[in-house]
């Protein structure tokens, strides 16, 4: 049989020999964790034969792409059959692997009737709490005697930081330590560890492309660089100001909006030419926010006025926030002058938003109540929602935080202008429309027209 992939000495090594059940593997940036992954089934489907059954799983499809090409890379020479249809490896001796994406938490209940030899869950950060990645646990299961092998891999960072770090790193910061699950049975045979692998470790990619460290080096701040260059956990706070579980999840939405609003976090001028343009969509209901839909480019002014004309027209919100500074007060004075959206030329309802120097943390830490109140929905599946969850939950230390800002933008206006809310826990309802600063009403009206019968268009 043709050799298609080894195990580089070191980590990899280790995770293809480690007898353990319960693997965390990686750590940092360029560690060969997918490779081991991959090799590890590999060599465990030969040596167990056709009764040997792998899940691979990560979190979106479009994640997958990479491991299903290097797969065919691996797989292919010797002889296994890719099905593409059911994302399925099949390997000469009867062997099977399932590629599988896990885009709803709730979708790991979908494989409890399924038994496996093998589960490896790559890019495990990926994934806000341990509940779906427990449930395909409990899918280990042979009547052949087959060790089985649960395996994650995990950057630090991301939405899972805080459940990988405290579960795998904490009791073993440096790793290759076997734990016991129940920490009063010592004699338990069922143990986890954690076996770190780094860019230093993965030699081939080193050689092969010389300059991917310095690439690394200069893809943040220097917090990301260490926890991505040396897989440090402590680099990054354990989710942030927002914390994943905060967020709520929606799979079907409400059928009426009490309003639909825009926020804009604009970026053009020539020095922030690599800092993209956001805009999120919000949704409200008397019992918090859905946030519908989040837009972010890199873009020049020109591109900048026709997005926010075609967002405009693609969901007709009664109000769009923007900052009154720098690089929104172009658009904000061409907006409210009329662009075209479809056959006619539309007066956007432009909010200015006036942030009084107030700065980005302390903006996110105003709002940060009603994320933890359980007020700010987000969908189960999006194209950006794995993105826009990153960059909350490890922000302030994220290296962008254009959908931070969006975000806090309007749940600080939203919160002071809103309608009645209902709350569960005691059944009442509060007015959400928060006093001024000195007490007084508001008697003037910063935006263009206004948002079902409320004429206070502050910002922060």
């Amino acid at each position: 049989m043709a050799i298609t992939w080894s195990p580089q000495p070191g980590p990899q090594t280790a995770l293809l020999t480690c007898p353990i059940e319960d693997i965390l593997y990686g750590g940092a940036r360029g560690g060969g964790k997918t490779d081991g992954f991959l090799g590890k089934w590999l060599m465990r489907s030969e040596v167990y034969g056709g009764k040997c059954k792998g899940l691979f799983v990560r979190r979106s499809m479009p994640e997958l792409d990479e491991v299903i090409g290097r797969s065919q890379e691996i797989f292919t020479p010797l002889g296994a059959l890719w099905k593409a249809q059911k994302s399925t490896w099949v390997m000469p001796n009867g062997a099977i692997l399932r590629l599988r994406s896990l885009e709803r938490d709730a979708d790991a209940g979908k494989y409890q009737g399924h038994s496996y030899t093998d589960v490896y869950i790559d890019e495990g950060g990926n994934f806000p709490n341990p509940d779906p990645i427990d449930k395909l646990n409990a899918t280990l299961r042979n009547p052949h005697g087959i060790p089985s092998s649960f395996n994650v891999s995990a950057n630090p960072g991301g939405p899972g930081h805080e459940w990988i770090k405290k579960r795998y790193i904490d009791p073993a910061p440096l790793g290759m330590q076997p734990l016991s699950l129940n920490e009063s049975d010592d004699s338990s045979t069922t143990r986890r560890i954690y076996i770190p692998s780094r860019l230093q470790d993965n030699r081939l990619l080193i050689d092969g492309d010389p300059g991917y460290m310095d690439r690394l080096k200069k893809s943040g701040p220097p917090w990301l660089v260490q926890a991505w260059l040396m897989g440090d956990w402590n680099a990054t706070p354990e989710g942030g100001l927002i914390k994943a579980q905060w967020f709520k999840r929606y799979n079907v939405l409400p059928s009426e909006f009490l309003r639909v609003i825009q926020s804009w976090d604009t970026a053009y001028k020539p020095e922030q030419v690599n800092d993209p343009s956001v805009c999120t969509t919000w949704g409200e209901t008397r019992h918090g926010w859905y946030l519908l839909d989040v837009f972010r480019e890199r873009m020049e002014y020109p591109a900048l006025k026709r997005a926010a004309a075609s967002l405009y027209e693609a969901w007709r919100p009664q109000g769009v926030l923007i900052e009154d500074k720098g690089s929104g007060q172009s658009l904000i004075q061409e907006l409210r002058q009329g662009v075209g959206v479809g056959q006619t030329k539309v007066r956007i309802p432009v909010i200015p938003i006036d942030t009084k120097g107030i700065n980005k943390v302390d903006r996110l830490i105003a709002v940060s109540s009603l994320f933890e109140a359980g007020m700010v929905y987000l969908p189960e599946v999006s194209p950006w929602s794995l993105d826009y969850e990153i960059e909350m939950t490890i922000f302030p230390l994220a290296p962008h935080d254009d959908q931070v800002d969006s975000t806090s933008q309007f749940l600080k206006w939203a919160h002071e202008n809103s309608a009645s809310f209902d709350h569960a826990a005691s059944g009442r309802k509060r007015v959400g429309m928060a006093a001024m600063d000195d007490g007084q009403s508001i008697q003037s009206n910063k935006g263009y027209g206004s948002v079902r019968g409320s004429n206070d268009f502050r910002g922060y």
